[in-house]
């Protein structure tokens, strides 16, 4: 959402807007702050502060930040403002309506292998990943994003495989005009021909790979889930685990299991209709 501050620097107020007869940027601007208020999420954040951040009059964030609180999107703390519970409870409504992430923590459960792992779902957006749920496995040291987190597609092996089951065209169009790549470690891919030839892998070996690129010390396995119908996702999984455990046996068990998994999210009957272990 933080591609907003692009229209965040016009000089109109919440009032002009509406008497513009417009609401989009009042709403963008909402969203921006929302954004920043999201950077900080256990501490107050100063009215000052969220004029500065936007390039905006106090006056007119403060309007907005008025209309943020009336609706519960935002709350008064201290000397200035956090995050309100109503995103929580839009969040709930959004998560429950995707039917695919309760059958993801339904299913991560029932694997033989990667059940005992980290498990996680995402969703590709350009060229980042949102991870939208997580199984945590069995292993004392948990190693997993937090929902709602984002990273580069590039970087990560549920990334790359959800990259990978683009079609040329729309691939190409994401990766027009990058230069550069993300770095995350020193194994991070920093140019698009590198990625590219990875993607060819992926294809090839039916999963994707994370080999110390988004952490050091730290292998993730990633596969893309079929599109359940056109204009979805792409969603994909994956497992994380530490690279000390990541023998050739247990990769290869594992890939056979987010292979499963993906084939039961992609089409649930084949999980109601048995129990989730031969599709």
């Amino acid at each position: 959402m933080r591609s907003a501050s692009s229209t965040v620097n016009e000089p109109a107020d919440l009032e002009s807007d509406v008497r513009g007869g417009s609401l989009a940027p009042a709403v963008t601007r909402a969203a921006a702050i929302l954004d920043l208020l999201a950077e900080r999420p256990a501490s107050d954040t100063a009215l000052s502060d969220l004029a500065r951040g936007l390039g905006l009059p106090k006056s007119s964030v403060a309007n907005i930040c008025g209309a943020l609180v009336e609706a519960g999107l935002a709350r008064r703390s201290g000397s200035g403002f956090r995050l309100g519970r109503r995103l929580a409870e839009l969040g709930g409504a959004y998560l429950a309506a995707v039917d695919q992430i309760q059958e993801f923590y339904e299913l991560a459960d029932q694997l033989p292998v990667a059940s005992e792992e980290t498990t996680q779902m995402a969703l590709l957006d350009g060229l980042e990943v949102t991870y939208v749920a997580r199984h945590d496995g069995r292993q004392p040291i948990r190693l997993a994003s937090e929902i709602g987190r984002r990273l580069p597609a590039s970087c990560t092996a549920l990334g790359k495989a959800t990259l990978a089951s683009l079609d040329q065209d729309d691939l190409a169009d994401r990766l027009r005009g990058v230069e550069a790549l993300p770095v995350l470690t020193p194994n991070s891919h920093r140019r698009v021909s590198e990625l590219l030839d990875d993607l060819d892998e992926v294809r090839r070996r039916g999963y994707a790979v994370d080999e110390e690129e988004t952490a050091e010390g730290i292998v993730c396995l990633g596969v893309a889930i079929p599109r359940r119908r056109p204009g979805e996702g792409p969603y994909g999984v994956s497992v994380t685990l530490l690279k000390a455990r990541a023998d050739t046996a247990r990769r290869e068990a594992l890939a056979a299991d987010l292979k499963r998994l993906a084939r039961l999210l992609a089409n649930p009957l084949l999980a109601h209709g048995g129990d989730g272990r031969n599709p």
